[in-house]
């Protein structure tokens, strides 16, 4: 955007992004944030494949300017000045750095240009609602919510194959650094150009075989719980997880290649910060927001996919037919139309796709769009935390399965079940769910995945979802288990 359109721009916006764009064929964003990571300091990667009726996007962001930590109500900030710890809520500071690096929305550039970027856990809701336990056993000291403030992107457009470079600046000194900007994001872009092949991946290595923290035993005694629950009126249906545990060593950035490449999915994702890191490939959507729309993408209903054409045929014809599957569809779509009307206008919440097939690498799921309007005087964190977490991780109704689910399970889930995502600076947002992914802290490695009990579920057939939805995690870890991963 030309300096003139800018300096229109900034009369209103506290901050303006100056961009510069190129064209670049064979884009790699695992070995162009692995070079940079080497050159330019910490970066996160947030990539996938095209979302219907959306151009695909990977998002790389560059040398973080803060980062913010949240756990057990306390508030961690680092930045160049230091760092800070208080007791106090993280929605308001969050709301206040959105409001004070706020820009315009330029609908010809990508929808993340700079922001805050990563992630909420599971175990975030419990500070939006206080009915929830409070207090969980937290054996791998895990977050409540880390972010990082990006003022830096590196964004690729896989359908017009174009680099956009974006770099956001306090509107006052538009005349001070625009020139400056400029030649550093030239400089940018030929360090980009040259490190876009060609890396060496850390390695890493399992130092144990993962296990599941329930046995088959102990998940049945649990599904028969969960089903009185369900026969006394408490609940319709609740989200049993049971994480798989090992220990490990290196980065599970090595991981991102063979994940990436074997599951392919609407989100693709690897984030890290001091001593925890996160790579995932989830297939759903929590929230998206462009412009005042806001979108949700219910999924839930589930086959492994068959190992050929007619096996996979019969499996599909078994999801959409299956009454279970169908009456569990339909009651998280209602949740998410709930979840979803409390932060849009009155009367603009639409279902416009029900229970449409979709097939993943290792699964299929039946999936639906819920669409609405934002209510303008709702803030972006309110929207998300509106949402989560969503109801095809916790069931229904969804405050007191996640009070059941307490209990069931005992601990935090940590970012599984939560979700991952961004905040752009003008007020877009697009979080995944926190699903189809492997997290670690220290040296513990944890997969973690779950089943939906309703009153007629199997306890054999839903302990034997765990492994279909983690399986290609686990490939992912195993093929990368103790090699040196070269490009």
């Amino acid at each position: 955007m030309k300096f003139e359109e800018l300096k229109m721009l900034a009369q209103n916006y506290p901050a303006v992004p100056i961009t510069l764009n190129f064209p670049l064929t064979n884009f790699d964003p695992i070995d162009l944030t692995q070079n940079l990571n080497q050159h330019l300091g910490p970066c996160f990667l947030f990539t996938g494949q095209p979302k219907p009726d959306e151009d695909g996007y990977s998002f790389i962001g560059l040398d973080p300017a803060a980062a913010i930590t949240f756990k057990d109500g306390q508030l961690t900030v680092e930045n160049e000045a230091g760092k800070t710890t208080q007791v106090t809520d993280l929605k308001p500071y969050l709301e206040n750095l959105l409001q004070k690096y706020r820009t315009p929305k330029i609908s010809a550039l990508p929808p993340f240009l700079g922001g805050i970027a990563g992630y909420f856990s599971y175990d975030y809701a419990r500070f939006a609602n206080p009915t929830l336990p409070q207090k969980l056993a937290d054996p791998y000291d895990l977050n409540d919510a880390d972010f990082l403030l990006i003022k830096q992107v590196i964004a690729y457009n896989h359908k017009t194959k174009m680099i956009t470079l974006s770099k956001i600046i306090p509107s006052d000194q538009l005349d001070k650094l625009f020139e400056k900007t400029i030649a550093d994001l030239n400089k940018l872009q030929q360090v980009v150009l040259q490190n876009n092949h060609g890396s060496s991946l850390p390695r890493f290595a399992m130092n144990s075989a993962l296990h599941l923290h329930f046995d088959q035993e102990e998940f049945s005694e649990k599904v028969a719980e969960t089903k009185r629950h369900i026969i006394d009126g408490d609940i319709f249906q609740l989200i049993l997880s049971n994480p798989q545990h090992a220990t490990m060593s290196g980065s599970l950035f090595a991981v991102s290649k063979n994940l990436f490449h074997d599951s392919p999915a609407p989100y693709q994702f690897f984030y890290k910060h001091h001593n925890f890191e996160t790579v995932g490939s989830s297939p759903e959507t929590l929230i998206s927001k462009h412009g005042q729309k806001l979108f949700t993408y219910p999924l839930a209903g589930t086959r492994r996919r068959g190992k050929n054409a007619a096996e996979d045929k019969k499996f599909a014809e078994e999801l959409t037919h299956s009454p279970k599957e169908l009456a569990e569809h339909n009651m998280l779509i209602d949740l998410g139309r709930n979840d979803l009307g409390r932060v849009s206008e009155f009367g603009s919440v639409q279902v416009t796709k029900a229970r449409k097939l979709l097939y993943f690498s290792n699964v299929m799921h039946m999936g639906s769009t819920v669409e609405s309007l934002a209510d303008p005087k709702k803030s972006a964190v309110d929207i998300v935390e509106s949402l989560m977490p969503a109801g095809t991780l916790s069931g229904a109704p969804k405050i007191s399965a996640m009070q059941i689910i307490s209990r069931l399970e005992n601990r935090k889930r940590g970012i599984y079940g939560g979700c991952l995502g961004y905040f752009d600076f003008s007020g877009d947002l697009d979080f995944c769910i926190g699903i189809r992914l492997a997290y670690r802290q220290d040296d513990n490695l944890v997969v973690h995945s779950g089943a939906g009990i309703v009153a007629d579920s199997i306890a054999k057939n839903e302990y034997q979802e765990f492994n279909n939805k983690a399986r290609n995690v686990v490939d992912a870890l195993n093929k990368t288990n103790h090699t040196e991963v070269l490009s």
